[in-house]
């Protein structure tokens, strides 16, 4: 019972320890834990262009609501440009910050750069292929 109680107390005590990391958008820069990483444009609220500071990799963030279904059918897509691979998703509405989180959690994101060998998984494990469910005239 003794030991019960103390990985009880144990597991609590440094659960207070272990913290994520911290994103911020700031002036068309992203921040992780106050670091400048990523810098991104908002302007279009339809479209957000997400990149690296030096602009080799680059990702767009689409908001797309073809107005069939509940809130018009809001989706959104992900394109990694330089890799020239998509995905669609409805279940997750990607905002640029659970984008970030995201890719920064699946480590696609490290050490502010993108790893190539990991975008294919993250793609596997978000895409919904929305796109090929609509009927298209």
């Amino acid at each position: 019972m003794k030991k019960i109680i103390f990985l009880l107390l144990f597991s609590v005590g440094t659960s207070g320890l272990i913290q994520a990391q911290k994103i911020k958008f700031k002036n068309n820069k992203v921040l992780v834990d106050k670091v400048e990483c990523l810098s991104y444009d908002s302007s279009d609220p339809n479209n957000v262009v997400i990149s690296t500071l030096d602009d080799s990799q680059t990702i767009f963030l689409k908001f797309i609501r073809p107005g069939i279904g509940r809130n018009g059918g809001l989706f959104t897509k992900i394109i990694f440009v330089e890799q020239e691979k998509s995905f669609t998703s409805k279940s997750f509405i990607f905002s640029k910050s659970l984008l970030v989180k995201k890719l920064i959690n699946d480590k696609v994101i490290k050490d502010c750069a993108f790893d190539e060998s990991k975008i294919d998984k993250f793609i596997t494990r978000y895409d919904e292929n929305i796109e090929d469910t609509l009927i298209r005239f």
